[in-house]
């Protein structure tokens, strides 16, 4: 039961025909060129977004600075009515608005 190998002589009818990688591997190098260039677009697509966003909602940060500064300025100015004032009293007691210490202070 020995087997011998026996060449392809198909190849051989044809002239000119011969198997070669080269194609297959510049077909495939040629893809992997291409999902490369397109991964580098796409994430500097979203690198823009990005940007684009943190520079959109800056205006929205600012803003909401400028109302937490003007709520704790009304409270601190409830919190000091509420020494000489009845009804301000009443509200600090009613929500139960205490003053905290600023950050960096010694604790009482």
């Amino acid at each position: 039961m020995t087997e011998e190998y026996v060449p392809d002589t198909e190849a051989e009818l044809r002239p000119g025909f011969k198997m070669d990688a080269f194609i297959p591997l510049v077909l495939l190098s040629v893809s992997f060129i291409i999902l490369l260039g397109w991964q580098v677009k796409m994430s500097s697509t979203q690198k823009d977004l990005f940007e684009n966003a943190i520079t959109r909602q800056e205006p929205a940060v600012n803003q909401s600075q400028q109302v937490q500064a003007s709520v704790t300025k009304l409270v601190s100015d409830l919190l000091q009515a509420a020494q000489t004032d009845d009804a301000a009293k009443a509200i600090v007691t009613k929500y139960k608005i205490q003053q905290n210490a600023p950050p960096g202070s010694p604790s009482k």
